[in-house]
């Protein structure tokens, strides 16, 4: 396990780690893709077949254009998003706090997002026979998140994420029931202070 060090977790004042972790495991296919990717084929498909018609009819410079963009689309869609999920996966790292949960990841690894305890639901866990696993915050993300009213319109993006979920998730980490005990104490010190 990497540690974080303050600067890059950008600690509040007095604000303590109670835990950090980095996924042990670096899926590149979760249960969203059973739906997502037979609609990337499907779109990329047509696509290439569209941008082949056109080619090859003589179609003007504007449609040959245009239909590149939506095989570049189809492209990312099949292939792109899983070499992206690849690098940032291996970048992803995590930190509670007393007060945050915070992921710090992306494409360079230095974006960082936290969500303050108090404003989450209890953490849950879903975990394997050598202690690690993964924790969300009220129900573990499914397929039906996707369609359901679960997610706004401003975090539907999200579905071409690996875990639809609008509250942090904790994937594939190590021990995951002591960092689940860990929020929870938090979350109960939180709910007590006020």
């Amino acid at each position: 396990m990497c540690a974080m060090d303050s600067a890059s977790l950008n600690l509040l004042p007095g604000e303590q780690v109670l835990w950090q972790g980095s996924p042990i495991r670096h899926r590149l296919v979760w249960p969203p893709d059973a739906l997502l990717i037979p609609f990337s084929i499907v779109w990329c498909g047509f696509a290439v077949f569209m941008e082949a018609s056109a080619v090859a009819d003589g179609a003007p410079g504007f449609f040959a254009i245009w239909g590149a963009m939506f095989v570049a689309v189809g492209g990312y869609l099949v292939v792109g998003r899983f070499v992206v999920r690849a690098v940032v996966s291996r970048r992803i790292r995590f930190a509670v706090t007393e007060h945050r949960v915070i992921v710090i990841g992306g494409l360079t690894g230095g974006r960082a997002e936290s969500t303050y305890l108090d404003a989450l639901p209890p953490p849950v866990i879903s975990e394997r026979p050598d202690g690690s696993g993964t924790l969300a915050f009220g129900a573990m993300p499914s397929i039906g998140d996707m369609f359901s009213g679960a997610m706004s319109r401003r975090q539907s993006w999200r579905m071409w994420s690996p875990h639809p979920s609008a509250t942090p998730l904790l994937a594939d980490v190590p021990d995951v029931r002591r960092a689940r005990d860990l929020i929870a104490h938090a979350q109960l010190q939180s709910r007590r202070g006020k």
